[in-house]
């Protein structure tokens, strides 16, 4: 099947007119440009962050230099990072996706009671949002998830916009399927399991993705919610050392650093930290990214 395939599309592509060979040339190239352009900012980061003079200073690059990394690493503070981001993204995902993809599943059924209200306000929580101090009181004093990464889990359980492209994608799926399962004797549950997640694999690994780079990038909840240094994900922790390699402030839990790396270097070497587990993500669910969300965003 697949030699065919590229038979076809060779054919296809011997058969282009002249016009049309000018038109993908021409894409390709803008392309290639685009993504020269934005990959040039990253590899200046990471030329950076091994630079002893952090680069973009009037010494030039210096000579080759580990010390913004060792001041990160000092003292085992930011694999503990890593490992809480970890945990907040893994756990965080797993049960956005769930909680997402049934809610999802359950609306895209029209006989469902109650559907258009339902809809209503995922519209209206998709614009407005309550903000930040009566999110505190709610999450922090009412039911007293402070110090805990329920904090940081419950109130983003559900994203709007995935909510809404999944259930457009469930309407999407051949009725013909589950009825078929229900003659055969699965219910609702059973044809959600067996049936219809196992065609699901491209959304699902789609939105796995976009949850899992907001959990790993999120900073600003973890930095509300947990006082406890120990459970910081590595976002958090990295502010402080940039705070830190600045020079604007002092703070006990950075204690083992020692400033002396050039303070461009640190928040390069942060940013390569930060980034690089999140991006070895990305070529795992990259060949379902395309076809998971266009799948979903043909009709609603």
């Amino acid at each position: 099947m697949a030699k065919e395939a590229k038979v076809k599309v060779n054919m296809a592509s011997r058969n282009q007119s002249t016009g049309g060979k000018i038109f993908d040339f021409c894409n390709y190239l803008l392309l290639t440009i685009l993504g020269l352009l934005m990959l040039a900012p990253l590899l200046y980061v990471l030329v950076g962050s091994f630079s002893s003079t952090g680069l973009a200073t009037s010494k030039g690059f210096g000579s080759f230099s580990l010390d913004a990394y060792v001041m990160i690493f000092r003292g085992g503070k930011t694999l503990n990072g890593l490992i809480n981001s970890g945990i907040i993204t893994i756990c965080g995902t797993v049960m956005n996706i769930v909680i997402t993809s049934i809610t999802a599943y359950a609306l895209s059924k029209k006989d469902l009671p109650g559907r258009k209200i339902f809809m209503w306000f995922v519209m209206f929580f998709m614009l407005f949002t309550a903000g930040l101090i009566p999110d505190y009181i709610t999450v922090a004093n009412k039911y007293g998830l402070l110090d805990t990464y329920w904090a940081i889990w419950l109130p983003v359980l559900i994203s709007s916009s995935n909510l809404i492209i999944m259930k457009s994608f469930f309407q999407q799926l051949p009725e013909s399927i589950e009825e078929s399962a229900r003659i055969d004797g699965c219910n609702d549950i059973q044809s959600f399991i067996r049936i219809v997640l196992p065609m699901s694999k491209a959304s699902i690994a789609t939105f796995s993705l976009f949850y899992a780079v907001g959990h790993w990038n999120n900073y600003l909840r973890p930095m509300i919610y947990l006082n406890n240094e120990n459970m910081w994900p590595i976002t958090v922790w990295l502010r402080q050392l940039i705070i830190l390699s600045s020079g604007t402030v002092g703070d006990d839990v950075v204690t083992e650093a020692v400033v002396w790396a050039p303070s461009n270097t640190v928040k390069y070497a942060t940013i390569i930290v930060s980034t690089v587990p999140i991006i070895c993500v990305y070529p795992f669910l990259q060949k379902h990214f395309t076809k998971g969300v266009l799948l979903g965003s043909v009709k609603g």
